[in-house]
């Protein structure tokens, strides 16, 4: 008998790369890629903070009460409006899966964090794409385009990642709150993915205390600088949080994990300062490629975006090798840009050296 998977799964266009065909880093480049926290100072701290975990966790199942208390505290919500999760994707992946049947319309952004729609395939979503515009100050989104799609389709879900990515650019709270409010009117679940907080610390969390349409998805990946520990967490309304908490796993992630958090929240000043010296890079960055004569697109997050025009060939053959970045995009919203992940400014001043000796100045 031949097996019968879920419809969404025939979706040829559905695919997944396997890790079997991934290709390790070299140490010996400078990774400014994947928006990672490469500051050194914050890595002393987590490499100690991890040498302090007892042995007998690798053997153990975890136990995350005490996480979600002092976790609570720290974000400024119930305990029981949170749920730790494998990264934000997890949280999204969630969301999904609590709100989205075959044919459900979702709502998302284009460019943007490439599991929206990807999560649409896997659960056969209608996907509805609000793409970005390109203006002279970079990319823009149409408040009025996101209202307008929410009265039209009335999706299960609108995600919209404060800042986005790969474009950074973030919608201001009042303008959230409005599309909040339409979200509440139409039914809607409003997913709000702050996987750059605090890079940007504007936040919408409280509102989840009041709101059970509400979902934001966090990660410890970016500001906290533990991308290989896959944790992060999801604020809701406990009666929405409910529903994901049925959904999970047997364990949400692991004891490693658990405890290392457990530990490192004590040091959240520390993190805070290790978002300092990356903003510090990230100025100094920018400012070294406008004298340089490039284009400079504006983020929110831990990376930015430069233009090098018909200057672009000579730089990326000096970075080619020691330097590994995004290079360009298919948008139009995006097109003639490349995208560095910032770091503390020692790191981004070696790039800047490298880029300034290629067009000679």
């Amino acid at each position: 008998m031949n097996i019968r998977p879920r419809r969404s799964l025939s979706n040829s266009q559905l695919q997944r790369p396997s890790a079997l065909t991934s290709i390790p880093r070299d140490p010996a480049l400078l990774w400014l890629d994947k928006n990672e926290n490469l500051d050194p100072e914050l890595m002393v701290l987590s490499h100690a903070v991890l040498s302090s975990i007892p042995r007998e966790v690798l053997a153990t199942y975890p136990e995350a009460g005490e996480l979600y208390r002092k976790l609570a505290s720290w974000v400024g919500v119930s305990a029981d409006s949170l749920l730790l999760t494998p990264g934000s994707d997890g949280a999204i992946r969630l969301a999904f899966e609590a709100f989205v049947e075959h044919g459900d319309a979702v709502v998302h952004t284009a460019p943007t964090f490439a599991m929206y729609p990807v999560y649409s395939q896997m659960f056969g979503a209608q996907a509805q794409q609000i793409n970005y515009a390109r203006t002279a100050n970079g990319p823009f989104l149409d408040q009025r385009a996101i209202l307008s799609a929410l009265q039209e389709h009335k999706p299960k879900l609108l995600c919209l990642p404060n800042p986005d990515s790969p474009t950074g650019t973030i919608l201001a709270p009042e303008t959230l709150r409005e599309i909040l409010i339409a979200c509440e009117s139409v039914g809607t679940v409003l997913l709000v993915d702050e996987a750059y907080h605090p890079f940007h610390e504007s936040s919408v969390v409280s509102s989840t205390q009041t709101s059970r349409n509400l979902i934001v998805a966090r990660t410890f990946a970016k500001a906290w600088g533990v991308a290989g520990l896959r944790i992060g967490y999801a604020v809701a309304h406990p009666q929405t949080v409910g529903l994901l908490h049925k959904l999970r796993p047997m364990y949400e992630t692991s004891t490693l994990a658990v405890e290392f958090m457990f530990r490192m929240l004590d040091h959240s000043a520390a993190m805070m300062q290790s978002v300092a010296r990356i903003n510090d890079g990230k100025r100094f960055f920018e400012n070294e490629m406008r004298t340089l004569g490039f284009g400079v697109s504006q983020t929110a997050g831990n990376f930015t975006h430069i233009a090098f025009g018909d200057r672009g060939n000579a730089v990326h053959a000096a970075l080619s090798g020691k330097v590994l970045y995004r290079a360009s995009f298919d948008h139009p919203c995006l097109a003639g840009y490349s995208r560095f992940s910032v770091a503390p400014r020692p790191l981004m001043k070696q790039v800047s050296d490298l880029i300034e000796l290629s067009v000679g100045n």
